[in-house]
């Protein structure tokens, strides 16, 4: 990472601890209050997800899946000490096997989906950060995947008070593998949500809620980041 995009990655921080993580702290430590919730951080990244929980409650036991190796180490070294975080060197789709993952000059956009470069939002966030589009993925590997109704069987959570999606485009996969043959009962449901065509195969937000409706879970908030044009939208099962 260069020293300019190293810049911008701490200016969207900064931004993000003002503007948004309030807003989301707020919400989370009354809907949380009184119960030591079960989390699972679909896209862990360097752990903003677990410290954001474990800042509202030490005793949250968290499940955190990040496919990139090196973020996965960083994971088990930092988290070493707290027996009730759990990290998989796994990333989450509609299928159980092996994906080609991209993983971007910034870690934080790594994903499983192919980029549209002719993409206006692409090209300006490009320029933005100094390289020419086909520079924002800085190399492509395979990784093991897995579904969320398989992994959710297989450890036995059969309770889950929220599943916080964030893999930049592969959303609506992550709830087709969740959803396919789901037993666990899950209160809310937590998806980043672009307004933006970077993505080759984009989902229409439309088209995501219509499948969380289906399987009776509704908009419950709606929580804007700081900074593009990027929500954060929350579900509740009805």
């Amino acid at each position: 990472m260069n020293n300019r995009i190293k810049f911008i990655d701490i200016l969207i921080h900064i931004n993000e601890s003002i503007i948004f993580y309030p807003k989301l702290r707020s919400f989370y430590k009354k809907e949380f209050a009184g119960i030591d919730p079960v989390i699972i951080d679909v896209g862990a990244n360097r752990g903003q997800t677990i410290d954001f929980f474990l800042k509202i409650n030490a005793n949250s036991t968290i499940h955190a899946f990040e496919p990139n190796h090196n973020l996965f180490l960083l994971l088990k070294s930092k988290y070493a000490s707290k027996p009730n975080v759990h990290i998989y060197n796994l990333g989450v789709s509609n299928t159980r096997g092996k994906l080609v993952f991209n993983e971007s000059v910034m870690d934080t956009t790594s994903t499983f989906e192919e980029l549209n470069y002719e993409s206006e939002y692409l090209k300006q966030k490009s320029k933005i950060l100094g390289i020419d589009p086909e520079q924002m993925i800085k190399s492509s590997y395979e990784v093991d995947v897995i579904c969320l109704s398989d992994f959710l069987k297989e450890q036995k959570i059969v309770k889950a008070d929220l599943i916080k999606i964030d893999t930049e485009g592969h959303e609506y996969k992550c709830l087709q593998g969740l959803f396919d043959k789901v037993s666990c009962d899950i209160n809310f449901i937590q998806l980043e949500q672009h307004h933006d065509d970077m993505y080759a195969n984009n989902v229409a937000e439309g088209t995501i809620t219509e499948l969380l409706k289906e399987n009776k879970f509704s908009l419950y908030k709606r929580i804007k980041h700081g900074f593009g044009g990027i929500d954060e939208i929350i579900f509740r099962h009805i």
